[in-house]
């Protein structure tokens, strides 16, 4: 079997990001990237038979932008639901979102950075449950969460057709 095999994949990327205040949302959800951003027709590598992994760098890498200003409440933490802290890096954190299909899980590790007024900040990530906290070390007035290596996609050697998956992410203030 060849080691190329040609898939096509629909990356849904949907941010949302709800400040909450005592259990209490301050302000409606803002969404970042409604539209669905197509891969189109990927190649990858064959790995043990059993998976297909593929990388793929997005054209734009910034995947949540917001200001304080635009927010009732301070920024402290951010909430990405639905994920597991793969490790902590440099200054920056991997996570793995899970998509289950018939033919087996799909995986997607993405390594994220944060922003703040233009400069990389050092990140640290905890799991809490089925999501990933990213504490916001310092006040800011521009907040960028970028993508800074390729997505490495993971998908069964069986698997057909396109797939979503959601980031998920909600601002916690005080």
């Amino acid at each position: 079997m060849n080691d190329n095999v040609k898939f096509f994949f629909t990356f849904l990327l949907f941010i949302s990001l709800i400040v909450i205040n005592r259990g209490t949302a301050f302000s409606q959800p803002l969404i970042i990237n409604p539209a669905a951003i197509s891969l189109g027709s990927v190649n990858g590598e064959v790995i043990n038979n059993q998976y297909v992994s593929i990388s793929k760098v997005l054209s734009n890498s910034v995947l949540l932008s917001v200001r304080q200003s635009e927010l009732e409440t301070k920024l402290q933490s951010l909430l990405i639901n639905n994920a597991v802290l793969n490790h902590n890096k440099n200054s920056g954190i991997s996570i793995v979102i899970t998509e289950p299909t018939a033919q087996g899980d799909i995986n997607v590790e993405v390594i994220l950075e944060l922003w703040l007024d233009g400069r990389r900040v050092s990140v640290t990530g905890e799991q809490m449950g089925s999501s990933v906290r990213l504490i916001i070390p310092k006040q800011f007035d521009h907040l960028e969460i970028k993508m800074v290596n390729p997505l490495k996609i993971h998908v069964p050697l069986s698997y057909r057709g396109d797939f979503n998956f959601v980031l998920d992410v909600e601002g916690w203030g005080g």
